[in-house]
């Protein structure tokens, strides 16, 4: 008998899968192009198309100076965007600096969303053909002559989506070489030989890999902070007369760090729910990214206060007018909502850890704090396209509430599905799960016993 309960206990704690599970069933999930995947894609693929078609009214309707506010819902899903998806690397490349454990499961997930960068790109630059020049208005560039800002934002975004694949292709090569070896020979199993780059494993090459993740993830950490300042002082900054805030690029990133959390959460519900990966995303993920979470939602409220409390004080006509503008008159709808979402849901739900020590409680306030980003994007950015004189020094009028049409609805749903189409698409190329890191992970763990128990002992990693 006492034999038998340190063997229930032990199973508790174990057994351990091996390297060869995690692969076989990783690769198995990985082959499988079944109708069930075909049919997101088809449903993911039409409402892209609907969000182009959107697209095509608004760029109907042209660029002129007074069709500036048409554009305002299409540059703040750029920026939830941004906020989100295109954040979502951030979260493996922190980790993974941190030598956090329990992070090899979603760091996969995170840097797939690295390709999202290439529609990001692309949606920079009819944002850019609609921002007026810079010349008789306030903005970060003073008038400077070389193509700002166009080409610099061009190039700190481009810069950003370069190391976001950099950084996905790099760490995804032995799990490359694993599918090129496992999979017939079909047009998908050569593209992804020729992506493995002849991987075969030797030392040189992991060490290789090892020091090319931590600096292409430093990079990112690096570039993301200025593609964020860049995207508020061009598109929010620069367009409403009287707004100075000095900390906005700190507001922009916490803002940034908190939807990729959010997003990452739930991303791996759905994976659970959706794709059977319940061994991969377990508890253990959930309560230690609801962590940071509850963080972060501290941190936006305490950003924003910042800056409010400023211009409650000042009250210079300019400043009086922008409170108004995007906290007590025009968008003030819009920020209670985002107020709700993105601090008192988190601070209410999270300090509970009941809550916290969940699969659900993680994942529906990260719903809630996803929601809420767009609809503060919504908040920062169109109310600033809506400003019919940019040039101004006080905002005189105010601007009216712009609420979405049918085609800023369709750009929304567009652009949200065109990420998780891409994501859908990068998954049957790449896994979805880093088998060499959940297998690096397996090798640093034992199963011992420990004052009459069995658990699971962590060795250090490198």
């Amino acid at each position: 008998m006492h034999n038998a309960h340190h063997a229930e206990q032990e199973m508790q704690a174990g057994p351990l899968p091996t390297h060869q599970d995690v692969a076989r069933d990783v690769l198995g999930r990985f082959q499988d192009l079944g109708h069930r995947y075909w049919g997101w894609v088809t449903v993911l693929a039409f409402l892209f198309l609907l969000g182009v078609v959107g697209f095509v009214i608004r760029l109907s309707e042209g660029f002129a100076d007074e069709n500036r506010a048409n554009w305002g819902y299409f540059v703040a899903t750029l920026a939830f965007i941004v906020t989100t998806f295109t954040a979502m690397p951030v979260i493996s490349a922190g980790l993974r600096l941190a030598k956090a454990n329990w992070r090899r499961p979603l760091t996969r997930v995170t840097e797939n969303m690295a390709i999202t960068g290439l529609l990001v790109v692309l949606m920079l630059i009819p944002a850019l053909v609609a921002l007026p020049s810079i010349d008789g208005r306030f903005s970060i560039w003073f008038e400077f002559p070389m193509g700002a800002p166009g080409l610099w934002d061009v190039i700190g975004y481009g810069t950003l989506a370069l190391i976001g694949l950099a950084l996905l292709w790099g760490v995804a090569l032995p799990d490359l070489a694993a599918a090129r070896d496992h999979l017939p020979d079909t047009p998908r199993r050569r593209v992804i030989s020729w992506l493995s780059l002849g991987w075969v494993g030797s030392l040189r090459q992991w060490r290789v890999l090892y020091q090319g993740a931590l600096l292409a993830g430093a990079m990112y950490l690096l570039t993301y902070p200025l593609v964020q300042t860049l995207m508020v002082s061009d598109f929010h900054h620069g367009l409403l007369p009287g707004l100075k805030d000095a900390i906005i690029p700190a507001t922009v990133v916490v803002n940034g760090l908190q939807g990729a959390v959010g997003l990452t959460l739930v991303t791996m519900y759905l994976m659970r729910r959706l794709g059977n990966y319940e061994k991969y995303f377990s508890v253990e993920q959930f309560w230690a990214l609801s962590k940071p979470l509850l963080a972060f939602s501290l941190l936006w409220f305490y950003f924003w206060w910042a800056s409010f409390i400023t211009f409650w004080y000042g009250r210079q006509p300019g400043e009086s007018e922008i409170i108004r503008l995007i906290v007590l008159d025009e968008y003030r709808a819009a920020l209670m909502v985002s107020f709700v979402l993105n601090f008192i849901g988190p601070l209410v739900a999270l300090v509970w850890n009941p809550v916290r020590r969940s699969v659900w409680g993680p994942a529906l306030v990260g719903t809630g704090v996803v929601i809420g980003a767009l609809v503060n994007q919504v908040r920062l950015y169109v109310s600033a396209f809506s400003v019919a004189d940019p040039s101004q020094h006080v905002l005189d009028p105010r601007p009216a509430t712009q609420w979405p049409a049918a085609p800023d609805l369709l750009i929304i749903i567009g652009a949200i599905s065109g990420c998780a189409l891409l994501f859908m698409l990068v998954s049957k190329i790449i896994p979805v799960v880093s088998i060499w890191e959940i297998g690096e992970g397996l090798r640093l763990v034992k199963v011992r016993r420990y004052l009459n128990r069995y658990a699971r002992v962590i060795a250090k990693s490198h």
